[in-house]
């Protein structure tokens, strides 16, 4: 790997509950795979109320901490080089994820399971192909996403911005300090209940390079997040991670 960043693709590599909120299901249900290639990920493991946890966490999905006042919650960020959605030609784009871990529905071997609270990618296509499914997915076209000075071994500053029309809006900055070190691999499901199922967005990573972060997030405190959250600021105490991921694949479909 060179010496600059190989941009990688979420790896959902660390613990955290996104859940989104139910959609109605489009016009073209039907399970598709999408292929991420050169990508940084970001991951922050903060906690909030397990009340406010529970309100966007639908019956059948249990997260973890139930009976504690508290409720792990993960926000997410990735950029890629290349998205590439049913087979079809690689672009640029950004993802960012926001939810709970939960105990896993149907084990099968992964790593964690999290509930998609809030889903934004950049990608018109894959938000589309998410919609088709009911997932609650947003095509934000603008998210900022500048890393500097983009190398591994050092400390570099993230910002992370999503803009309108994504809803809830929130800014992630800070600073990380990627490496190229390989550390295994990963897979991670996330979910979300949709009027035409349970829908599944599992995706493996082969190899993942895990560094360090120490991030932060601004967001509006009278808004969806803030209420989550309980104010307008949210730390990463439990985890915090920056990853390069090469390569990385997602099935999506409707559980059976």
């Amino acid at each position: 790997m060179r010496k600059s960043i190989v941009r990688c693709t979420l790896c959902i590599a660390a613990i955290g509950f996104v859940a989104m909120r139910p959609a109605q299901a489009g016009h073209d249900a039907s399970s598709f795979g999408v292929d991420f290639s050169g990508c940084v990920e970001s991951i922050g493991v903060a906690v909030a109320p397990i009340a406010s946890v529970l309100a966007l966490t639908p019956p059948g999905f249990i997260p973890v901490g139930l009976g504690s006042p508290v409720s792990p919650i993960v926000v997410r960020t990735a950029d890629c080089a290349g998205i590439a959605v049913d087979g079809g030609k690689s672009k640029p784009g950004t993802v960012a994820q926001i939810g709970a871990v939960i105990v896993p529905p149907a084990p099968a071997g992964e790593d964690i399971d999290n509930y998609t609270f809030w889903y934004y990618t950049t990608s018109e296509k894959l938000a589309r192909r998410l919609q088709d499914l009911g997932v609650a997915a947003q095509h934000v076209a603008n998210i900022d996403y500048a890393l500097h000075p983009g190398q591994a071994g050092t400390t570099n500053t993230l910002s992370v911005t999503v803009k309108r029309p994504g809803s809830p809006r929130f800014v992630l900055s800070g600073t990380v300090v990627p490496t190229e070190t390989p550390a295994g691999s990963f897979e991670a499901i996330w979910w979300q209940q949709t009027a035409a199922g349970n829908v599944r967005m599992d995706t493996s990573v082969p190899v993942i390079a895990i560094g360090s972060a120490n991030l932060g997030l601004v967001t509006d405190a009278n808004g969806a997040l803030g209420a989550l959250i309980g104010g307008g600021a949210l730390a990463f105490p439990v985890l915090q991670q920056f990853n390069i991921l090469p390569n990385a694949h997602m099935d999506v479909a409707i559980a059976h």
